[in-house]
């Protein structure tokens, strides 16, 4: 059966905190083949609980204060920002993981940014529900690697609690074109109406992908982090379960690419913790926050990853 590369430690990994040569070497051809790829027993369980307890406190809050908070309008799925304001739920092998960083580092390029972190709910009891094959780009987009999304999962991900569906190898072997274009009711920002892409992929470039290679939906434990090209397809599935299905989310950018924008939105009371980032290769982008502006948190919601410098959106639509 048709599965993501999955990469488990050795004991002088776990002992180094770094892959050795030959499973790098596997998990830069499973990024490069398939676009997803899974990182086995990398985040200690006992902070990802933490995480879940906390993140799972704040979602009736979240449904009942926030409107029009459902992820690619389908409400089965909500975005959450990580507790990033609750000091006992901050650690290194979440925010600053160093077997995702030193991927980060062999995929995107030396020193990659993190520019982008949220949260994904995929709410329970919610049969029936599923989101369009879509690619969280709306842009004429790079057809190299050029950023790439850690999702840390926070309980074990199978078909039943929602776990998402992917489309393998869809990274590299289509473009924005394959996008539906963007109308007056689709389009963010400065978009350009019949000429930028919507997020969601033509339902007949779809089927012809089908016939290639059909999708998958890729489970995973606790403890586990899956790394997805922002290129990849994919689309939130049906919680059938009686658990709400939660995932972090870290986004690295490769430092050649020109978005000079995009930033976090952190608390300044925690400033430390995120400028020291883990000591590892990495820069951290980011707006830090008083406390008395911490409602502006959402704004890690609010995101773009197209670039800041100029393009001709009419050549960029043709290649």
């Amino acid at each position: 059966m048709d599965a993501p590369r999955a990469i488990d430690l050795t004991a002088n990994e776990q002992s180094a905190r770094a892959y050795e040569p030959q499973n790098l070497q596997s998990a830069l051809e499973g990024l490069h083949q398939d676009g997803l790829l899974v990182l086995k027993n990398v985040v200690d369980v006992a902070h990802v609980d933490k995480l879940r307890e906390a993140m799972s406190a704040e979602t009736k809050t979240i449904l009942n204060e926030r409107a029009g908070l459902f992820n690619q309008g389908v409400n089965s799925n909500i975005l959450q920002c990580p507790p990033v304001a609750n000091g006992d739920c901050l650690f290194d092998d979440v925010y600053f993981n160093p077997y995702v960083i030193q991927i980060a580092n062999a995929y995107l390029g030396s020193k990659p940014i993190w520019s982008f972190t949220t949260g994904n709910n995929a709410l329970t009891g919610t049969a029936g529900m599923r989101q369009p094959v879509h690619k969280d780009i709306t842009f004429h987009h790079p057809t190299a690697p050029f950023y790439f999304i850690a999702n840390i999962v926070l309980s074990d991900f199978c078909e039943a609690n929602g776990a998402t569906e992917f489309w393998l190898g869809s990274h590299a072997h289509t473009t924005s074109a394959d996008q539906i274009p963007c109308t007056e009711e689709t389009k963010v920002r400065k978009q350009v109406v019949g000429i930028d892409p919507s997020c969601n992929v033509k339902s007949e470039v779809v089927e012809q992908r089908r016939k290639i290679r059909p999708p998958i939906q890729a489970g995973c434990r606790k403890g586990d982090i899956m790394i997805r090209d922002l290129r990849t397809w994919h689309a939130g599935m049906p919680n059938t379960s009686d658990q709400d299905r939660i995932m972090v989310a870290i986004g690295y950018q490769a430092p050649w690419y020109q978005n000079n924008t995009q930033r976090l939105f952190l608390p300044l009371k925690h400033a430390n913790f995120f400028a020291r980032h883990g000591g590892q290769p990495v820069e951290v982008r980011a707006n830090y926050l008083a406390d008395d502006e911490l409602g502006q948190l959402w704004k890690n919601y609010d995101f773009t990853f197209e670039p800041s410098v100029p393009v001709d959106r009419r050549v960029m639509a043709k290649l």
